[in-house]
């Protein structure tokens, strides 16, 4: 092997090599936004180097496809002890790179080669060896940074399409966002079998021969392309849609939550004025029956007038009865589940806060403690305080185990089955913002606490 010759394979493997690191780099953007830590896509990116380039430099030498496929498996298991959370996001993360990262050098390379290699080194003839390996230089040069480049931006359009990166994926989910990649494979696929059956056949390039089929790959792998990033947005789309009406089913929810609050509020009242009618004549049969020493009876009547008052006195008092029946009904929900309840809440008269907005804190507060509350000893005690000029809620409930706090919103992560579960503590958090305040979570030993905090007028 002649210097000149040794100096080409020398070239072209630290071609490769550089444009698996580009790859890598690329990756590890890709990744970034969805994994705990920023480090762990640090770590995705140079696992999936370096089982690539020992792939490409140790032999022996395996198919492209398979040794692809290694580097993104090794990928995947990274991202996956790193953060065993949404595993289908992960799958969607690893299958939806190994296509775009085809596709996009496909598309590069076939650019190049239209362009520089058809275009114009074959309009250069020269014997010149040094000139020649120059021109090789720089074209793979070029091809790696536009592919670098391209291939970025890319991922950077799928980061910025993909919204909802926090969100639990389901598995009908994870299968229509993989289609558009899996058909691009495919596609993918069958352009390079009539390639490489044409030359097998006849010796010859098809490209080459026929350079309208190079232009045909590139609009196909342009198209492939723009599909994954539409089905992404039409996704993201459809997800945001849902939320809405998910977000909207729940107000109604409350809503008519409010509602049989203030019925169940009228209907205290009506009682209270029945009792307080006949409470005259009730208190005349009284002392009729002790003015004629029948102390026993009127003992027996006395009896029965303190049982009916007691029934319709509420066993909480906040000092308003919409926050009166809410508390009384998570205490008798509590009791049914032998959950012990404690209530030092109190109504915060002339500060500004609306009875309604209370009432969505306190019924979803309190259903995620009803929820999760477990131990030996349930528990869940409800309290308020006034701190300068604002107003303190604290939810408080005995919890035995590991609560997963999400990232962005450092709220918990619902583990609760159904569509309209981990938008509770986000509407609490909507309505403490409504009052320039703000929600607190926080897990201690053996409990978790949530705060609220309201500015009062």
């Amino acid at each position: 092997m002649s210097n000149m010759e040794l100096m080409w394979m020398i070239t072209s493997k630290i071609s490769m090599v550089i444009t698996l690191l580009c790859t890598g780099i690329c990756l590890g953007v890709l990744v970034r936004p969805y994994l705990r830590r920023g480090k762990s896509a640090i770590s995705v990116s140079a696992v999936y180097f370096v089982v690539m380039t020992v792939l490409y430099l140790i032999p022996p030498h395996i198919d492209n496809f398979m040794a692809y496929g290694i580097g993104m498996l090794a990928a995947f298991l990274v991202m996956y002890f790193e953060d065993r959370r949404n595993v289908e996001q992960k799958i969607f993360l690893s299958i939806t790179f190994f296509s775009l990262r085809w596709l996009s050098m496909a598309m590069v390379g076939n650019m190049f080669f239209l362009l520089v290699d058809k275009g114009i080194m074959e309009q250069v003839t020269t014997d010149n060896m040094k000139l020649q390996y120059g021109m090789y230089v720089v074209s793979n040069a070029l091809q790696i940074i536009v592919g670098f480049v391209f291939m970025l931006y890319v991922v950077s359009l799928l980061n910025k399409t993909f919204i909802y990166k926090r969100a639990n994926m389901k598995k009908k989910e994870l299968l229509m966002l993989l289609m558009p990649s899996l058909s691009a494979m495919i596609g993918y696929g069958i352009l390079q079998f009539y390639q490489s059956l044409y030359e097998k056949d006849t010796g010859n390039s098809l490209w080459s021969i026929y350079g309208v089929y190079g232009v045909l790959c590139l609009i196909s792998y342009a198209v492939f392309i723009i599909s994954i990033l539409v089905m992404t947005i039409m996704f993201q789309n459809l997800k945001a849609r849902q939320e809405e009406d998910y977000r909207q089913e729940l107000l109604q929810r409350q809503i008519t939550d409010m509602k049989n609050h203030i019925a169940e509020v009228e209907k205290l009242n009506n009682d209270m004025r029945a009792f307080r009618h006949d409470f005259g004549n009730q208190i005349q049969t009284t002392l009729h029956l002790i003015e004629h020493g029948e102390m026993g009876q009127a003992y027996q009547f006395a009896s029965e007038l303190k049982k009916s008052y007691q029934s319709i006195i509420p066993e909480i008092k906040t000092g308003n009865p919409i926050t009166d029946v809410i508390l009384l009904e998570k205490k008798k929900e509590a009791e049914a589940k032998n959950i012990r309840f404690d209530s030092d809440f109190h109504f915060p008269d002339n500060s500004g806060i609306n009875a309604f907005d209370l009432s969505i804190i306190l019924n979803n507060a309190l259903d995620n403690s009803l929820e999760a509350a477990n131990g030996d000893s349930p528990y869940i005690k409800v309290s308020s305080y006034k701190q300068n000029h604002m107003f303190m809620i604290v939810i408080e409930n005995s919890f035995e185990g590991k609560i997963t706090i999400d990232l962005d919103s450092q709220l918990p992560i619902s583990t609760k089955q159904g569509d309209l579960h981990g938008f509770g503590l986000h509407n609490i958090r909507l309505v403490a913002r409504k009052y320039l305040g703000d929600m607190d979570f926080e897990q201690e030993e053996k409990k978790a606490v949530i705060t609220v905090m309201l500015q009062m007028e």
